[in-house]
């Protein structure tokens, strides 16, 4: 068994930003959710070591960086932006190349939820960024990734499931943290050549076993019959990354959910499979469900 998201709220909310307009989402969505679960929310600004600060000096100024004035600047520009009203706002400014900054945070703190933001609506060329792509891949948190502008509360959920324990949990995450959002879960298969073989009348009986497949994982997920009641089962012919997509864009998904487990070094590796391909392929705002090996 595993411990997933969905079983209690993260502890914490961990926002990271590189201060430039592409984060101003992330930042909104942060914001939000931190209020509307009541949890401690950092900040996190990381800028590799040895790059040009684009921070302006004055002529007069004796060294081009003043670090401690600079720091000062980004905590106060970073407070006004996010508010005074947030529970436990801390705002940590750091050197070093970000995605370590943030991993070393990240398992530092403990159970908790990345947030960051995306220069690309839905990295159309493949490439969700280095900072993301290596959070998706090496967090021990689950990660979530947003794209659009927040317009309130999540309403309208896309949860991806291929029957996995890392798919059960991302949709008891889904449930969990957002108990009034309307959920579509999705089983995509595809079937090579499918044209060649399946008739409308086998195709029909083939569909009617998955969602029998699909009703069983309901089933086997441990969720109140509340939840359920959110829960509309959904089976799709195509490859999951753009089943998926094609949902987003025709129905207006606000979030969609995957699971993914942390295996360590070789996960990592391997991910550039189905998971990372649903990373680059999806629009709107994405959520990684980082499920951890239970102890004991």
């Amino acid at each position: 068994m595993s411990e997933p998201l969905g079983a209690t709220r993260p502890d914490w909310l961990l926002l990271a930003t590189d201060l430039g307009a592409g984060c101003d989402r992330a930042m909104d969505r942060a914001a939000q959710l931190a209020r509307q679960w009541q949890l401690p929310l950092s900040v996190v600004h990381a800028t590799p070591a040895g790059a040009v600060d684009a921070w302006p000096t004055s002529a007069h100024d004796a060294s081009p960086r003043q670090p401690p004035e600079r720091t000062a600047a980004i905590e106060r520009q970073l407070r006004q932006d996010l508010g005074e009203d947030l529970p436990g706002l801390s705002i940590h400014v750091a050197e070093g190349e970000p995605a370590d900054v943030i991993l070393e945070l990240a398992r530092r703190e403990g159970h908790g939820l990345i947030v960051l933001g995306s220069d690309r609506a839905g990295f159309a060329d493949g490439s969700p960024g280095r900072t993301a792509e290596r959070l998706v891949r090496a967090s021990p948190a689950s990660v979530l990734i947003v794209r659009q502008r927040p317009r309130g509360a999540y309403r309208h959920l896309l949860v991806g499931t291929d029957f996995t324990v890392e798919s059960r949990d991302g949709l008891r995450a889904a449930a969990s943290l957002f108990p009034q959002a309307r959920i579509v879960l999705m089983h995509a298969l595809d079937i090579p050549y499918q044209s060649l073989w399946l008739d409308a009348a086998r195709r029909q009986e083939f569909i009617e076993m998955e969602m029998a497949t699909v009703a069983a994982f309901l089933a086997d997920s441990d969720l109140p019959e509340a939840a359920r009641q959110r829960i509309h089962p959904l089976v799709e012919h195509g490859h999951p990354e753009i089943m998926l997509r094609q949902y987003v864009l025709e129905k207006g998904a606000d979030l969609t959910v995957i699971g993914a487990f942390n295996r360590g070094l070789a996960f990592r590796l391997l991910i550039g499979g189905t998971a990372q391909r649903i990373v680059q392929a999806v629009p709107g705002d994405l959520l990684v469900v980082r499920a951890t090996p239970a102890t004991g």
